[in-house]
């Protein structure tokens, strides 16, 4: 998947806020966004990164490190559990 972004990355246009938290639509909610224990990435939370793309007041394309050391996620397997 962040291959696939690589070109797009590279652009001015559009925002990114890809974390590595196993977790599917955690950016559906906005209660997710706002939350003190939002996920964040470089310290900006999902709130932050949208507000920095749709007002353009920056470039907003930020990428996690690998699964599981994003510390902000809600939901991270033990990694005894992880390769089952």
């Amino acid at each position: 998947m962040l291959m696939a972004l690589r070109l797009f990355g590279g652009s001015s246009n559009g925002g990114m806020f890809i974390n590595s938290c196993f977790a599917h639509c955690q950016s559906e909610l906005q209660d997710t966004w706002f939350a003190s224990n939002s996920p964040r990435l470089h310290d900006k939370t999902i709130a932050e990164v949208v507000g920095d793309w749709y007002f353009e007041r920056k470039v907003a394309k930020e990428i996690d490190c690998p699964y599981p050391c994003d510390h902000t996620c809600q939901n991270l397997i033990p990694s005894s559990q992880a390769y089952e």
